[in-house]
């Protein structure tokens, strides 16, 4: 039976008939099989790894794991908890669906199978995207269309690597989320990032209050002028979201009007319509 994949270039690279038909099982001893540098995922929840290893021991490996070749053995694409489980078990031979991946292929096989089952935290897909970019040279347009986003998604995804490392260890733990994190990039000085993200941590403010502290914090570095300020506030308010006048000495400029996601930029023409 066909299994539907996420992302139109998935298809691409793994024709639909070559996903999990049942002559594409067979055996392979544990010792053979080995993990893969190409793996997005580096959190794994105990627990999780624990109630699996448990299922497993009473169940069996009920679904296979998808490895490729590498020389005289082989590498997990997809299925790593499953393989330290069994591995933990003393499973000596495991029930696997061999491809024919590149280094590239791999890589995106597993991300799509981890954004799929949504085992990735933000700061993994980042990763995942970055290596992409920087291994393999895909355009951000390039990593939406075969992970399944549009490109503004994957570039704000990448933009939380530019955040000082204890608030990337924070979005890695759960300790804020995604949206946090991304309202924060609105400060450019990592010492305001940090400020504001053990406030965050403190006080537990949610995003609205964060984009408005960062919008004041942003206004006073910018500028004095009140009736700038205040022409903001009122963009901000009549669009529901951060707008930035950057205004010259020769009172030229040019305002800056942000949106999160395609829904977001559609919603902001409307109201300007």
């Amino acid at each position: 039976m066909e299994r539907r994949v996420l992302g139109k270039g998935l298809d691409a690279l793994i024709p639909r008939k070559e996903i999990i038909k049942e002559n594409d099982l067979v055996y392979l001893p544990l010792q053979k099989i080995k993990p893969s540098p190409y793996q997005p995922r580096t959190e794994v929840d105990q627990q999780e790894l624990n109630e699996l290893t448990q299922s497993i021991k009473e169940k069996g490996l009920i679904q296979p794991i998808v490895v490729r070749r590498k020389g005289e053995d082989y590498q997990v694409v997809a299925g790593h908890r499953r393989f330290n489980a069994a591995k933990s078990l003393g499973i000596n031979e495991l029930p696997v669906l061999i491809k024919e991946l590149s280094d590239k292929d791999t890589l995106i096989y597993a991300m799509v199978e981890n954004i799929q089952r949504k085992d990735l935290n933000p700061l993994e897909e980042a990763l995942g995207f970055k290596r992409l970019h920087d291994e393999f040279g895909l355009t951000h347009e390039a990593i939406g269309a075969l992970v399944g986003k549009d490109k503004t998604s994957v570039s704000n995804t990448l933009r939380l690597l530019k955040l000082p490392g204890e608030i990337r260890d924070a979005l890695k733990k759960g300790l804020i989320n995604r949206s946090q994190a991304r309202t924060l990039l609105g400060l450019e000085d990592p010492k305001k990032q940090r400020i504001l993200f053990y406030k965050i941590l403190q006080e537990k403010t949610s995003v609205r209050e964060i984009e408005d502290r960062v919008r004041k914090t942003s206004a006073k570095k910018r500028t004095s002028d009140p009736f700038v300020v205040d022409l903001e506030e009122k963009l901000r308010k009549a669009l529901g979201t951060k707008v930035q006048i950057h205004n010259k000495k020769n009172n030229s400029g040019k305002i800056t009007i942000m949106y999160y996601n395609l829904n977001d930029l559609e919603r902001i023409i409307k109201q300007i319509q």
